[in-house]
């Protein structure tokens, strides 16, 4: 629809700055001798604008326009949080860089923060530097890459940013009391879903990693974080949550009820 804009005005526009008095035109009729360029322009800028918004409303795909999908911009914009998302963005890489990947600087944490796994915690800040002080995960798996990517703010949590940790390396170092002898196995992440939500000085005062978005991803038995480290090179913890996932009695009696319910009602 934008051609549909004269040529002729949109050429005129930037460069007529003067126009001659007609020699029929008498003093008093004097025409000014300067045009407000910069008034056509910004009228031609507008009606562009416009003309440009029509094609854009005109062409959204009815997908774009369903209810189901949530407003980003008016619900980050309705959160108002003090910080926009591209310096919480840089906040949160300035946190995971701090460590390799692995915790973080105490000056970055709040004095409210809480780190929260699937099955850990919530620990405070005092606990969770404890804790990762005493597990080296660079020093046994030398060649570990994180592989953090997918880095947005929460539109409705305006001060949350998400991003997904994947990871993979090889335990050919000591990674004591687990493995104080390597191993030599390798390890392979699923996908988990991570975040780090931020006070309005950007602090982060909650952390939370390991929540396995596929268990069918990785050599970790569908589990995440420490618990999955340690059942790919073979050390797993003895207890239920650092296991991989196994249906539970009552749950498999559950599943033939259903099933055994659907098959009677499918002879009616």
């Amino acid at each position: 629809m934008l051609h549909a804009l004269p040529l002729a005005l949109l050429a005129f526009a930037p460069h007529v700055t003067q126009l001659r008095t007609p020699p029929n035109c008498r003093g008093g009729d004097r025409l000014p001798t300067q045009l407000p360029s910069r008034r056509i322009s910004a009228t031609v800028a507008s009606a562009a604008a416009s003309v440009a918004a029509e094609e854009t409303a005109a062409t959204a795909s009815p997908e774009q326009n369903n209810p189901i999908f949530l407003d980003e911009s008016a619900a980050l914009a309705a959160a108002g949080f003090a910080l926009q998302p591209p310096e919480l963005i840089q906040l949160a890489k300035r946190f995971l860089v701090s460590k390799g990947g692995f915790g973080a600087d105490a000056e970055l944490l709040g004095d409210d923060f809480a780190f929260v796994g699937p099955v850990v915690g919530p620990l405070s800040k005092e606990e969770f530097l404890k804790a990762i002080g005493s597990v080296d995960v660079q020093k046994g798996f030398p060649d570990f890459s994180p592989q953090f990517y997918g880095f947005q703010v929460d539109p409705l949590e305006g001060n949350r940013v998400w991003y997904v940790a994947r990871g993979r390396g090889t335990n050919t170092g000591p990674f004591p009391p687990f493995a104080p002898v390597p191993t030599g196995r390798s390890l392979v992440n699923p996908p988990q879903a991570c975040s780090l939500t931020f006070d309005d000085k950007g602090l982060v005062t909650k952390y939370t990693i390991g929540v396995v978005m596929d268990r069918q991803v990785g050599n970790t038995g569908g589990l995440g974080g420490l618990y999955g480290i340690l059942y790919a090179i073979g050390r797993p913890l003895p207890f239920p949550e650092a296991q991989p996932w196994q249906m539970s009695k009552r749950y498999r009696l559950f599943q033939g009820v259903g099933s055994l319910v659907g098959a009677l009602a499918g002879r009616k």
